[in-house]
């Protein structure tokens, strides 16, 4: 869902102001600065970036669609193949092809032992059309997902696509996870409250803001 960052800056001070103790935060002086306000809206797409790309699946939203162009490694609908990914990907939903038993919804690093199985000469090894794998890796071109493997043939198509954006504000709103924002809002307000020091009761304040974050993320 879209929102305004105007709105969500008003749910991190209430957060903020929800933790504060007996004094206002050390060094802001006046709460309601405009200081403040500028440090908050600065720190939401920072903080919406990494709650979104570490929540739990189940609190994501279906995200936005990829997948229109295919470079097959071998044979079209045989083998394995790749995608070119959006500039502005995060983090993968779920990826499916046509002949595919299941989508998978996580993806394999490039360092790991089962990546460099996919590349065995084996096709027993890899991954296959009841127990698919994909992998993001960097390349010249910039992201690019790897999948494992089909075997329909040239009428392979790819049946699911879908990822999370890097959230990003244009024009004053931003495109967050609706399950998320709670927790984007009180991990904006830890890192704001760090912007004053970690010093006493700031300490205090950050620690709270930030273990709200995470349980809201689980």
């Amino acid at each position: 869902m879209t929102y305004t960052i105007d709105d969500l800056s008003r749910e991190v001070r209430v957060a903020i102001d929800q933790n504060m103790l007996s004094t206002a935060l050390a060094g802001i002086g006046d709460p309601d600065t405009l200081a403040m306000n500028d440090i908050i809206k600065q720190k939401l797409p920072i903080a919406a970036r990494i709650v979104e790309s570490s929540a739990s699946f189940h609190l994501l939203d279906s995200g936005r669609a990829f997948g229109d162009s295919i470079r097959w490694h071998s044979y079209a609908g045989l083998g394995s193949g790749e995608i070119l990914l959006p500039d502005d990907f995060l983090r993968l939903v779920c990826f499916q092809m046509s002949d595919w038993d299941r989508a998978v919804t996580t993806v394999v690093r490039e360092d790991s032992e089962l990546y460099a199985m996919q590349q065995s000469r084996y096709p027993g090894v890899r991954g296959n059309p009841q127990d698919p794998v994909v992998a993001i890796t960097s390349q010249p071109a910039g992201l690019v997902l790897e999948f494992y493997s089909c075997t329909a043939g040239s009428d392979v198509f790819v049946r699911r696509a879908r990822y999370i954006p890097i959230p990003r504000v244009v024009d004053g709103n931003i495109e967050l996870c609706e399950k998320l924002v709670p927790a984007i809002v009180n991990y904006a307000g830890y890192l704001t409250v760090l912007t004053y020091g970690e010093s006493g009761e700031n300490s205090t304040i950050a620690a709270n803001l930030l273990n709200q974050a995470k349980e809201l993320m689980t």
